[in-house]
Formats: structure tokens, C-alpha cells, sequence
């Protein structure tokens, strides 16, 4: 290190800019994360590995992954351990050949939070000091660039992942992206009176991790309500006006077009919802001589996307036992739905009239709402003193079925997880594309503008010069011309 200074040519060739250090950009070439997404876990509840959810995958998509030896999470600011599951090849070119490097994508299952830190963020500090080509500035500004572009989309995120940042760590580099988090929707469909409502609130009511907000100005349409339970996003909407068939059906078509163009507002599965106490509403279809029912063109415009449907037959009590089950055969068979998708609930509680409270007279019961009778109202009323006490009291059944339309629920969407997490990293990776043409479009227009002005000044230098050296020659030869 003595001698470098007396060859400077050496010094240059080997990128020396302070003595002992060696800038990294000329030694090896760092890996690149182009884009880092997951989707909610299904029962998800705010801390990861979780015996109860299901495991936080994260697809990461680059180039030169295969240079990382370490991948690491953070999750709301603690570090969880990750296991890689599949792990790219080395590529077969060489660095030198002038190819470019392959697309490269790398599947990572985060687990529980780590009871320390992990050390390689230690050691990609002291890299940031001894290695001048790594610019911390430049991984913050995509940090925040990240994060600002996240909290513009307008979906919904349940608690605990707020903050989602995935480390690949090489030999001589650590690089950083913040995970794009998608929460899968599930919407509600049904008509007027069917219980979505009472269903909407049974399924938020049964998860521990509940957000209920109101996007009106979101839809156009007014009382739409979306909820997170369980690591998914349910959409309660009006119900469907058959007087306006047609209209509710192009409006549905358009709203899951609107899903399929922008996944933030995509329809992942739709419950479809029937009262067991209410008559199937039908249609006759143009083409046919057949009646149909009037939900069904709903049905189709989701079938002929490829969304998946589950029917929740609700208000289960109101039916009797020994006619039940001939009132859901006939609701199955009219929706053509299958029976391991087909859940019978009962979303509220269900207040089955004894002989007590059926003896009064109706005012004494219609007064309170709270089903309590004042003390007047309750004495003028006729009274048998020795029948009383033996009278069967008020029967309420519970709300039953819930947990089972929610884990039938899971089951389906468990079944296209996979789809789910292609179909994001495809749209993240073009939209990363299409983002990073539109900066070098203007980049380019910004350097042919500078380039243009400069060619401008050096015409008007050049034509200034010639005009200068044209007017000392003829002034030169006008003083020679003279005697």
C-alpha cells in the first residue's frame, strides 16, 4: 500500500479511494429484490407462527438471489425466523458475457418471532462504512417510497402487519424491500331479508382480530360495510332488488370486473346467502321455457370469471326439525350448489315463544323493547297463581353453524392460495415494470433536452468563434490594403 501512490494507474485500475478501501461495485455485483408479496395467512390473529393460522408465506422476485445466503423478516418491528422453501439455481452465463442476469424468485415461510436479533444486521452495518458502493441512502428512499405507495392503496390490512420488511443478506451485501400485504375479500350476496347483516356481524363477532369500516366513499353505492376476521376481508352490501334485476346484475358484473382489473378490490369468494324461511324468487330465463332462480345470473357472471361461491342458508330455527331437511334439499337443488360448500346457520339468536309469554296480552309485551314488562302493565294483566309456575318459559337457541360456514370458507380459499400468490407477484412485478419504463422514459427525454441545449451552446460557441476569427482576417487584410 506504500508503493500504490507512485503507480497511479494501478490506483485507478483497482478503485482505490482512501487507502484499504476497495469500492464493492467493481469487486461483485449485489442481488436485487424487485418485488416482495403475501397474502394475509387464514386465521390470522397478529402474531406469526401461530399454531392456529396458517404459515406467512413471502414470494420474492430479483435478480441474483442465488448470491443470498440469509433471509431474514422483520414483522411490526420484531424479527422472525424464516425457512426458505424453494431456493433458485446458480444461472449457467457468465458475469462477463455482457447477458443479462435472469429473473429469479425465491419462496420464504416466516415463523415466530426470534427471542434475539439475528447478527447479520450488525454486519451489514459495518459493511455500510468499510464498502463505499453500498448507499444506505438509496434503500431508505425505496423504503419510504415503499411505504408511501402502500398506504395510498385502499384495501384494508389487518393489525400486525403494518410493517413488513424482508433482508436477503450475500457475502458482501444486504438487501431490503418492504412486503406488499394483500387481504383476500370475501362478499356477501344475497336479497333483501336474507341475513347478511346478522351474518356479516356473527362472522366479525367470532374472530379476536375485528376492523368494521364504512366505504361509501369507496363504492358508489351507500351501506356497503367491510370487516377482517380471521385473516380475511368480508364485504356486507344491500341486498339485491328484484325490481331491478337487470341493473343489479350489470352492477354486480362491473363491481367484479373492477376486482379483476385492481386485486385490492378483487372478490376472492363470494356466500352466497338464503333465508330457509323465504320462497325462492325465479325468472323466466329468454332462451328456455324453464324458471330459474333470479340470483343465478349473479352466480354465472362469477362462475365465468372463475370465483369461487359458497352457500350459507341462514335462519335455521325457523323451520321445523322433521321439514328441514327437505327446505335445504330444495334450496341446493334450485342453486345447483354442491353439499360439502353448503352450511346451515343460524346467525342470530333464535327467541322461540313459551306459554307464559304467549298468554299475554299482546300490549304487555310490545311495550318494552327489552322484553320486560313494567309493574302495572304486568299486575293488570290476568294471572293464574296456581298455572304460573308450571308454564314453559321463553326457549332461545343460540347462534349455531357460524364456525363451520367460516372454516368451509377457509377450506375453499386454502384451495387457490397458490393461484392467489401468483396472480399478486405477476401484478406487483408489472407494475414495478411498467413504473421503472415511465422513469426511463423521462429520464431519457430529460438527458435528450440537456443534450440538445448543450449541442445548442457548442453551435453557438462554434459560430461566435468563426465570426471572431472571420473579423480579425478581414481586418487584417483591409490593414494591408492600405498604403
Amino acid at each position: 500500500m506504500e508503493q500504490v501512490q507512485q503507480f497511479p494507474h494501478l490506483q485507478q485500475w483497482l478503485g482505490l479511494s482512501v487507502a484499504g478501501a476497495v469500492e464493492l461495485g467493481h469487486i461483485v455485483e449485489s442481488p436485487i429484490i424487485r418485488t416482495a408479496t403475501s397474502i394475509v395467512p387464514l386465521g390470522w390473529n397478529g402474531i406469526p407462527g401461530e399454531k392456529s393460522t396458517e404459515q406467512l408465506k413471502v414470494d420474492i422476485t430479483g435478480f441474483r438471489l442465488h448470491m443470498c445466503t440469509l433471509v431474514h423478516a422483520q414483522v411490526n418491528g420484531k424479527w422472525c425466523s424464516t425457512t426458505v422453501e424453494s431456493f433458485p439455481s446458480a444461472p449457467d452465463y457468465s458475469a462477463g458475457n455482457g447477458e443479462p442476469p435472469k429473473l429469479q424468485k425465491i419462496r420464504v415461510l416466516v415463523g415466530a418471532p426470534l427471542r434475539r436479533p439475528p447478527k447479520h444486521q450488525t454486519l451489514a452495518d459495518s459493511l455500510m462504512t468499510m464498502f463505499p458502493s453500498i448507499n444506505s441512502e438509496t434503500v431508505n428512499l425505496n423504503k419510504e417510497h415503499d411505504m408511501a405507495s402502500s398506504h395510498q392503496e385502499k384495501y384494508l390490512r389487518p393489525e400486525g402487519l403494518s410493517d413488513f420488511f424482508i433482508f436477503c443478506t450475500s457475502d458482501f451485501s444486504t438487501a431490503s424491500k418492504e412486503v406488499h400485504v394483500r387481504t383476500r375479500r370475501v362478499r356477501l350476496l344475497g336479497l333483501e331479508g336474507a341475513g347478511k347483516t346478522s351474518l356479516f356481524n356473527a362472522i366479525l363477532g367470532k374472530g379476536k382480530l375485528t376492523h368494521i369500516t364504512n366505504t361509501e366513499n369507496l363504492q358508489v353505492e351507500s351501506g356497503f360495510q367491510e370487516g377482517i376476521a380471521g385473516g380475511l376481508c368480508y364485504c356486507d352490501s344491500p341486498g339485491v332488488n328484484l325490481q331491478e334485476l337487470a341493473i343489479e346484475a350489470s352492477r354486480f358484473k362491473e363491481e367484479l370486473w373492477r376486482g379483476i382489473r385492481d386485486l385490492s378490490r378483487k372478490t376472492d369468494l363470494i356466500v352466497l346467502v338464503h333465508n330457509l324461511s323465504h320462497r325462492i324468487p325465479r325468472y323466466n330465463h329468454p332462451d328456455s321455457s324453464e324458471q330459474y332462480p333470479a340470483l343465478l345470473p349473479l352466480l354465472d357472471q362469477a362462475k365465468s370469471l372463475g370465483i369461487p361461491w359458497v352457500l350459507a342458508i341462514t335462519n335455521k330455527f325457523s323451520v321445523s326439525a322433521h321439514q328441514q331437511r327437505a327446505a335445504i334439499n330444495t334450496v341446493i337443488q334450485a342453486y345447483q350448489a354442491s353439499p360439502s360448500t353448503t352450511e346451515v346457520v343460524n346467525s342470530c339468536p333464535y327467541v322461540m315463544p313459551g306459554a307464559a309469554s304467549s298468554s299475554l296480552p299482546w300490549g304487555v309485551m310490545s311495550e318494552n323493547s327489552d322484553g320486560r314488562m313494567g309493574v302495572q302493565k304486568f299486575l293488570s294483566a290476568p294471572i293464574d297463581l296456581v298455572r304460573r309456575p308450571f308454564r314453559r318459559k321463553d326457549t332461545v337457541l343460540p347462534v349455531e353453524g357460524v364456525d363451520s360456514l367460516c372454516h368451509v370458507v377457509h377450506r375453499v380459499l386454502w384451495s387457490h392460495e397458490e393461484a392467489s400468490l401468483e396472480e399478486l407477484a405477476r401484478d406487483r412485478l408489472s407494475l414495478e415494470l411498467a413504473r421503472e419504463h415511465a422513469m426511463a422514459i423521462d429520464k431519457k427525454d430529460s438527458q435528450a433536452k440537456a443534450s440538445a441545449l448543450t449541442s445548442a451552446a457548442v453551435g453557438a460557441s462554434f459560430g461566435a468563434g468563426v465570426g471572431v476569427v472571420l473579423a480579425l482576417v478581414m481586418g487584417a487584410a483591409s490593414a494591408l490594403r492600405k498604403p
